[in-house]
């Protein structure tokens, strides 16, 4: 049975079909691709808020804006610079201001107040000295993923899971950290633009790249002049967070949903492909090499097309089989109805030669005559067949010596085919036993002589060989003529088929005799087969018969 190529296979083409579940994470991980913009989106916009309602707070307060003079001054920025440092300023970025940096100890108090624990405001003065400085930037999230979850599923979480997530989307677990001569330029450059009336926004990475820094500035105002910059920055760890524990949730049950989908798929397809299979394989041998009905296709569990296709080929190969038995039985009936017709018209011809006819009408009564003979000899190798087979199964099969039959009957085809000439090539040094029905092998090795007799150039010889392996007999019967075509080839051995032209048909062929070969070769066991010999020169019957006791 042919296998077709995988990629043409139904399994193959469940298999991509199965393959589109992975969509489902591709649409889920845009989604959330559209949220985490959402989320940036309303962030800003708080951060805006935030910094707007800081920058009011500060505008028009002069004397937050005006350092102190003298030694008193110079020590109480030292002391605040000293408090900062290990206070809630972030004591990387305030070590890194040095001089720049003059905190008010109101606006401090102010910035203390509104600051949060994940976001650092600054506050600057038109002189671009850091006046105020509060919070320290952290990731602020708590993203929750395989909390409550048992052990094994915790452990599938952090193994297999986590991993996947982190290739996707920045894991918030790890800190923000961001170089404080880099943080120092970027809200320098925003402050540079407040100061000139622009309220800006800006984003930037972290030098770890696993979060983004949000940065709004906001002009600060004395009346009509500006007078110092609010920056308020922001990471985006609680966005991160939940972009983070939502990508999970979303491998999670994908994972889920595309294992038992494909486990589904996949299961379904094996299923399909073995039943078609099994199908093709009993659609293959309910028919023999030559054509007959030999098997039948089971019945399939269910009602589904693969088991309505079943029925219908069961009963399709029912219908043939008894329409191939009515072929074969019509030999018979057709011999056995035709026999009394033709011996009514037989001894009316009898009767009419006697009663003293002219010699026209004695002419016309000889062809008639030559017609029923004709007729009868037709008759006679329609029932052959049929006799053949109720022979077969009769007579007692016994052990004979194969080589001296072959023998005898090419000894007796010299003076039966004159002027046809045979030759005998015989390959065994001695008897050859076998177990059958010796009649029924000389009738089949007539057959297949008169078959080359027929088809052989004239003045050509029939060969005849008989040779043996450790297990067979082999009887091969050669002419030199033309040889097979590949369309008579596929129907050589079937009944009632000739590889004679219309106008080389002579009386009696009906297109049984290589059947009737073929019925006694299986009977005994054998196999019979035809070839072309070397270029094209003629055709070669070898008939395999097993030797020893073995046979039907």
């Amino acid at each position: 049975m042919a296998r077709l190529p995988f990629f043409r296979s139904i399994r193959a083409k469940l298999l991509l079909i199965a393959l589109l579940l992975l969509l489902i994470p591709l649409i889920g991980f845009q989604f959330i691709q559209q949220m985490d913009g959402f989320l940036r989106t309303g962030q800003e916009q708080v951060l805006v808020s935030a910094a707007r309602l800081l920058s009011a707070t500060l505008s028009d307060r002069p004397r937050l804006f005006q350092a102190g003079s003298g030694a008193d001054a110079a020590e109480e920025v030292e002391r605040r610079r000293l408090v900062a440092l290990f206070g809630s300023a972030d004591p990387e970025i305030a070590a890194n201001l040095g001089v720049a940096y003059v905190p008010s100890e109101e606006i401090e108090r102010v910035l203390n107040v509104v600051a949060s624990s994940a976001s650092r405001i600054w506050v600057v003065n038109s002189h671009s000295q850091v006046r105020g400085l509060a919070g320290v930037l952290t990731n602020r999230h708590d993203s929750g993923a395989g909390a409550g979850r048992t052990s094994l599923f915790a452990d599938v979480y952090a193994g297999l899971i986590r991993p996947v997530a982190r290739v996707v989307a920045a894991d918030p677990a790890i800190p923000a950290h961001e170089d404080a001569a880099l943080a120092q330029r970027a809200v320098m450059s925003q402050v540079d633009r407040a100061l000139v009336g622009e309220a800006n926004a800006h984003w930037r990475r972290t030098s770890n790249s696993s979060s983004v820094i949000l940065s709004v500035a906001q002009p600060v105002w004395q009346g009509d002049n500006i007078v110092g910059a609010v920056v308020l920055e922001e990471t985006t760890g609680s966005s991160q967070s939940i972009k983070f524990a939502a990508l999970e949730s979303l491998l999670a049950s994908t994972m889920i949903v595309f294992l038992i989908g494909f486990v589904a798929l996949l299961g379904f397809a094996w299923r399909l492909a073995s039943r078609v299979r099994r199908l093709q394989a009993e659609a293959d041998g309910a028919i023999d090499p030559h054509g007959r009905i030999s098997g039948r296709i089971s019945g399939f569990g269910g009602t589904d097309e693969v088991a309505a296709l079943a029925h219908t080929l069961d009963g399709t190969l029912q219908r043939l089989s008894r329409y191939n038995g009515y072929l074969e039985q019509m030999a018979a009936k057709l011999s056995h109805e035709l026999r009394t017709p033709v011996a009514v018209v037989r001894s009316s011809l009898d009767n009419l030669r006697e009663s003293g006819l002219s010699e026209k009408n004695r002419l016309y009564v000889e062809r008639a005559d030559d017609g029923v003979r004709r007729l009868s000899a037709l008759i006679s190798r329609m029932a052959e067949a049929t006799q053949l087979e109720g022979m077969l199964q009769t007579e007692d099969m016994e052990r004979f010596d194969l080589e001296k039959l072959v023998r005898g009957s090419v000894e007796g085809y010299g003076m039966a085919y004159a002027p046809a000439q045979f030759r005998l090539d015989m390959k065994v040094g001695g008897p050859l036993l076998m177990h059958g029905i010796p009649d029924a092998i000389a009738q089949m090795l007539d057959k297949l002589v008169q078959n080359s007799v027929d088809f052989a150039t004239p003045s050509t010889p029939i060969v005849v060989t008989l040779g043996a392996t450790s297990r067979q007999a082999l009887v091969s019967v050669e002419n030199f003529g033309p040889p097979l075509t590949e369309a008579v080839s596929a129907n050589l051995f079937v009944s009632m088929v000739s590889a004679r032209r219309q106008n080389e048909l002579q009386p009696g062929h009906l297109g049984l005799g290589l059947y009737i070969v073929r019925i006694i070769a299986e009977f005994h066991g054998g196999t019979i087969t035809a070839e072309n010999m070397s270029r094209s020169e003629g055709v070669r019957f070898i008939v395999a018969f097993p030797l020893g006791d073995r046979g039907q």
